[in-house]
Protein backbone atom coordinates (compact mmCIF):
# COMPACT_ATOMS: atom_id res chain seq x y z
CA UNK A 1 0.00 0.00 0.00
CA UNK A 2 1.25 3.65 -0.69
CA UNK A 3 1.56 6.15 2.17
CA UNK A 4 -0.20 9.59 0.89
CA UNK A 5 2.41 12.45 1.34
CA UNK A 6 5.93 10.87 1.90
CA UNK A 7 7.49 12.95 -0.39
CA UNK A 8 6.89 15.65 2.27
CA UNK A 9 9.06 14.24 4.74
CA UNK A 10 12.44 13.80 4.78
CA UNK A 11 14.64 10.52 4.70
CA UNK A 12 15.39 10.45 8.23
CA UNK A 13 11.63 11.36 9.00
CA UNK A 14 10.23 8.31 6.68
CA UNK A 15 13.31 6.16 8.67
CA UNK A 16 11.56 7.10 11.64
CA UNK A 17 7.92 6.92 10.76
CA UNK A 18 8.68 3.12 10.08
CA UNK A 19 10.62 2.29 13.32
CA UNK A 20 7.97 3.86 15.88
CA UNK A 21 5.21 2.15 13.37
CA UNK A 22 6.82 -1.34 13.89
CA UNK A 23 6.98 -0.87 17.61
CA UNK A 24 3.20 0.45 17.52
CA UNK A 25 2.20 -2.38 15.69
CA UNK A 26 4.03 -5.21 17.61
CA UNK A 27 2.09 -3.66 21.00
CA UNK A 28 -1.20 -4.72 19.34
CA UNK A 29 -2.98 -8.24 19.03
CA UNK A 30 -3.10 -9.88 15.69
CA UNK A 31 -6.80 -8.87 15.10
CA UNK A 32 -6.07 -5.33 15.22
CA UNK A 33 -3.07 -5.56 13.64
CA UNK A 34 -4.17 -6.25 10.33
CA UNK A 35 -5.93 -2.85 10.09
CA UNK A 36 -2.93 -0.45 11.25
CA UNK A 37 -1.06 -0.08 7.67
CA UNK A 38 -0.28 3.92 7.61
CA UNK A 39 -2.60 5.69 4.65
CA UNK A 40 -1.04 8.95 5.26
CA UNK A 41 1.88 10.64 6.69
CA UNK A 42 2.53 14.67 7.21
CA UNK A 43 4.50 16.46 9.51
CA UNK A 44 3.24 18.49 12.38
CA UNK A 45 5.65 21.03 14.53
CA UNK A 46 8.59 18.72 13.30
CA UNK A 47 6.45 15.64 14.80
CA UNK A 48 5.80 12.89 12.10
CA UNK A 49 2.04 12.18 12.68
CA UNK A 50 0.01 9.35 11.06
CA UNK A 51 -2.84 8.34 9.57
CA UNK A 52 -3.86 4.09 9.74
CA UNK A 53 -6.36 2.19 7.67
CA UNK A 54 -8.09 1.94 10.51
CA UNK A 55 -9.00 5.71 10.33
CA UNK A 56 -7.39 6.65 13.76
CA UNK A 57 -4.14 9.05 13.61
CA UNK A 58 -1.21 9.02 15.98
CA UNK A 59 1.83 11.44 16.31
CA UNK A 60 5.00 9.72 16.44
CA UNK A 61 7.42 11.43 18.93
CA UNK A 62 11.47 11.49 18.60
CA UNK A 63 11.20 9.27 21.58
CA UNK A 64 9.86 6.47 19.69
CA UNK A 65 6.28 7.15 21.40
CA UNK A 66 3.17 7.82 20.04
CA UNK A 67 0.01 9.32 20.99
Amino acid sequence: MQIKHTSELTAEQVTHMHKVHELHVACNGADRQKDMDIVKAWVDNDIVCVRLSNGEWYHYYSNGTWG
